[in-house]
């Protein structure tokens, strides 16, 4: 099939989008919250699959494939409409553990994902997400420094790791599961 889609074949291609666009959608939604956007990347993936559709003949999973292509479009699209924050301190513990430089440009990218879906949360819950997790307040203490009650921050808690397990559910979903029916 992989090869069919190199030489060109349109029936192959529609069946690909067909297969591959929900999930690149939803993976473009979870992390950009934004249905315009989240479409327009999804249509310049399958651009992008489309116009270099010569290259799959070295391709040998189209899933990493057509993933990597979402990857890559979402960080550019996020890279041009903002400027979210790295960690540096993160990664720096990261390389200091061992880590082999696939897990340290793995762990980079999971932690610069769930930073993008910590931005696009509501700014009250931002900030009670990166007190608790980036500076390690307590509860109380984030409740008594911004002035809430300590349900609120624990609220607010709740909420932000949803939304990354939400993300992170995506994310395997995306890695594990799409396409797979494609070759059945």
């Amino acid at each position: 099939m992989i090869k069919t889609l190199a030489e060109g074949n349109q029936e192959v291609f529609q069946r690909v989008f067909g297969v591959f666009q929900p999930k690149v959608r939803a993976f473009a939604l979870g992390l950009i919250k934004n249905e315009t956007d989240a479409d327009d990347i999804t249509q310049l993936v399958f651009i992008k699959l489309w116009t270099n559709h010569a290259k799959l003949s070295e391709v040998e999973n189209l899933d990493a494939y057509i993933f990597g292509i979402t990857k890559n479009t979402v960080l550019n699209f996020i890279a041009k409409n903002r400027q979210p924050e790295i960690d540096l301190d993160c990664l720096r513990e990261t390389r200091a553990t061992g880590a082999t430089p696939q897990e340290q440009i793995e762990a980079s990218d999971l932690k610069l994902l769930i930073d993008m879906v910590v931005e696009q949360m509501p700014q009250q819950r931002q900030t009670v997400y990166r007190l608790s997790r980036e500076e390690g307040l307590s509860n109380d203490e984030i409740a008594q420094q911004l002035g809430i009650q300590k349900k609120t921050v624990e609220n607010h808690l709740n909420l932000a790791l949803g939304e990354i397990r939400e993300m992170l559910k995506i994310l395997i979903f995306v890695l594990f599961g799409w396409g797979q029916e494609l070759f059945k």
